[in-house]
């Protein structure tokens, strides 16, 4: 059972994440998702982000099905692999998982997955965003550092140290973008609130 748990946590925010999209753009007639395929640096970004997420579904996927192959191929580590940081990774990936819903849900209209061509929506700055100013990125890398702690092998440090990357490279594109588009308010928000916590 114990093995079975990442997967579905992951599935879980996978899903939600879906029918959020699904229910904003039937709601507002546009799609949320607005990764680009380009070879621009958002382009790459967008990309790296869909091979981070897709590999780290097909990994937990994995330990879910065949736990002693994969923890034998890839390698355990045994400072981690412990029951107690078992526990805890779990409890973070479900307190990031939960993180990440709740501020993708925050948004309202102004939740997107990339960079929108166009600012179609107002700035978020209340709620959750009163006090990051990516605390959906805060609840993504919280549920990914459960991960390793979880499922302590290789393939996990890998990807949550790709995905940190990834992050970090999103939300300075995401930033130079909001302040084009919003320009003094964004420089005030940014003044209030941290970028994570």
């Amino acid at each position: 059972m114990f093995t079975t748990l990442p997967a579905i946590l992951m599935l879980v925010v996978g899903l939600f994440t879906l029918a959020l999209a699904i229910l904003r753009r039937v709601q507002s007639g546009r799609s949320p998702v607005v990764l680009t395929y380009g070879n621009d640096a958002e382009g790459f970004a967008g990309k790296l982000f869909r091979m981070i997420v897709a590999a780290l579904v097909v990994h937990l996927l994995a330990i879910a099905a065949f736990p002693d192959a994969v923890g034998a191929t890839l390698g355990r580590i045994p400072m981690l692999d412990k029951p107690l940081l078992h526990a805890v990774g779990l409890v973070l990936m479900t307190l990031g998982g939960g993180l990440t819903m709740l501020s993708q849900w925050a948004m309202r209209h102004s939740w997107k997955i990339g960079i929108p061509e166009e600012q179609d929506a107002p700035l978020v700055t209340s709620g959750l965003y009163a006090f990051s100013r990516n605390p959906i990125y805060v609840g993504m890398v919280t549920a990914l550092t459960g991960t390793v702690l979880a499922v302590p092998n290789v393939a996990s440090v890998a990807l949550t140290l790709s995905a940190w990357i990834s992050i970090s490279y999103q939300i300075h594109m995401e930033e130079t973008y909001l302040s084009r588009a919003f320009g003094e308010a964004y420089g005030a928000y940014c003044k209030r609130v941290r970028r994570w916590i």
